[in-house]
């Protein structure tokens, strides 16, 4: 039986992505945060070795706890670290809408 609450998490959460992000793919489509995640970490990677500075400023626009990042950058797999940050900050910003919407 699908989950159709998890299904409109991961809409929302991608929506959210594409949004802050500034990706200009707008039918971008997830089945699974575990895909939306490997995803997000393919891009976060490039990021760190192409744009380190550019990432930055996306954790911060997206307003992904500073202490958090520092502790990401130090583990094995730093881009897979940052992209749960993200999506754990996405989901909640998505959460916060959807009760101050009344939805």
């Amino acid at each position: 039986m699908p989950d159709h609450h998890l299904d409109n998490e991961i809409e929302i959460t991608t929506r959210l992505l594409i949004k802050d992000l500034e990706i200009m793919d707008p039918g971008l489509q997830f089945s699974s945060i575990d895909k939306l995640r490997k995803w997000l970490a393919g891009r976060i990677e490039v990021m760190i070795d192409n744009n380190f500075q550019g990432l930055l400023n996306m954790l911060y626009r997206i307003d992904v706890d500073e202490n958090k990042v520092k502790m990401a950058f130090s583990a094995s797999e730093p881009a897979d670290e940052l992209a749960m940050l993200v999506i754990d900050r996405e989901l909640q910003k998505a959460a916060l809408r959807k009760k101050y919407r009344g939805e």
